[in-house]
């Protein structure tokens, strides 16, 4: 491995078609931007290695820079019998974002992002390399994982192998668009457009055996599951600060520190109860250009008839701009959520910033609650 790191605020260089990834069909769906490869493998969790035995396998993989790490037993099939330099692979990476309906059954699509690399293997035969290796494996499913459990032992390291591969020969191609009907089934009367498909984490299941089964999951989770949370796109804007509705940008300690400590209706908040809140909500939180969190709230719908505004909190210097005003917008009147049948709120001391917004008090004796106190 090199011994010094590349320069982070380099430009990438962009990929270089070879007569093997250059597109042939669709291939104005081709995307040369590096980032866009790095981006399609930082969110995939396995990809397809092929080797010309012909075998093709699902694997676990790792990336650091501009390498792909890949590992297995000594006997692994793909690898097994020769030195990794012997192997050339065709490794395949996919998401789908979206399922694209057509009016005619021809027509019909998916929304994607693919990528191919080409290449040999290369053999990681230092143990400083192939522990960093293997932490990448590990890091790439669960961000910051390998510093949370026992690294490898060398007895371990020496049954695992561990193969590199340069991603200097590889395509991208995508598609992100709507349908693409002919001209004369336009006026047709079949239902057309996009179904988004999104990827979603359940709540982490601790191992029942372990002393600390009831402990709150370790950060490398709540990060894993941050990154497959709902989200919102921002569609109103403010001049001191920038909103964004996804929920790995959060500063999670900061915000306990808000509600638990400076609010009046989250005294009992915990870290685990609040990693759930975000989880089950639609987020979306204010930064000043230096990256520093201001504000944030959640609105819990069902995406249809209801939602509940919640947790909205603007840090004491950032009051008074209008800036929660824009968050709250940001939430209730969002797009996304255009036709509920009633959103609503608890508030002890902000009835005139909400009643500005259109919110006002229910008809007598429809409202009822039930709160569940501490024994």
């Amino acid at each position: 491995m090199e011994d010094t790191p590349p320069d982070a605020t380099a430009p990438l260089a962009p990929l270089s078609p070879t007569p093997r990834t250059t597109l042939h069909r669709r291939a104005m769906r081709a995307v040369s931007d590096r980032q866009t490869l790095y981006d399609l493998l930082d969110d995939c969790v396995i990809v397809q290695v092929a080797s010309p035995a012909p075998v093709v396998l699902p694997m676990a993989f790792g990336r650091i820079d501009d390498t792909l790490y890949l590992h297995g037993a000594i006997g692994n099939a793909l690898l097994r019998g020769a030195r990794a330099e012997d192997v050339e692979v065709c490794v395949s990476a996919t998401r789908v974002d979206g399922i694209v309906l057509a009016r005619s059954a021809f027509h019909h699509s998916m929304n994607y992002r693919s990528a191919v690399v080409f290449g040999r293997l290369r053999e990681v035969d230092t143990e400083d390399e192939k522990r960093a290796a293997l932490d990448a494996v590990v890091n790439h499913a669960l961000p910051g994982r390998s510093a949370e459990c026992r690294p490898a032992t060398p007895e371990e390291l020496r049954v695992t192998r561990v193969v590199a591969l340069s991603l200097a020969e590889a395509s991208v191609k995508l598609r992100a668009t709507g349908p693409v009907d002919d001209d004369s089934d336009l006026p047709l009367p079949h239902w057309a457009g996009v179904l988004p498909l999104v990827e979603r984490s359940l709540r982490a299941e601790p191992d029942a055996t372990h002393p600390l089964a009831d402990a709150a999951p370790p950060p490398s989770v709540v990060a894993a599951r941050l990154a497959r949370a709902p989200r919102l796109t921002p569609f109103v804007g403010h001049d001191q600060v920038r909103f964004s509705g996804d929920a790995r940008e959060l500063d999670l300690p900061r915000l306990l520190g808000w509600l638990r400590d400076e609010s009046y209706w989250a005294k009992d908040l915990t870290p685990d109860l609040l990693v759930r809140a975000v989880l089950g909500s639609l987020t979306v939180a204010a930064y000043t250009p230096e990256g520093a969190m201001v504000a944030f709230g959640r609105v819990v719908t069902d995406g249809a008839t209801f939602a509940w505004l919640a947790d909205v909190f603007v840090a004491q210097p950032f009051r008074g701009r209008g800036i929660g005003r824009a968050l709250v917008r940001n939430l209730v009147d969002h797009p996304e959520l255009a036709g509920l049948r009633r959103v609503m709120l608890g508030t002890r001391d902000a009835h005139a910033l909400y009643a500005s917004m259109g919110f006002e008090p229910p008809p007598d004796g429809i409202l009822m609650q039930r709160v569940q106190r501490a024994r």
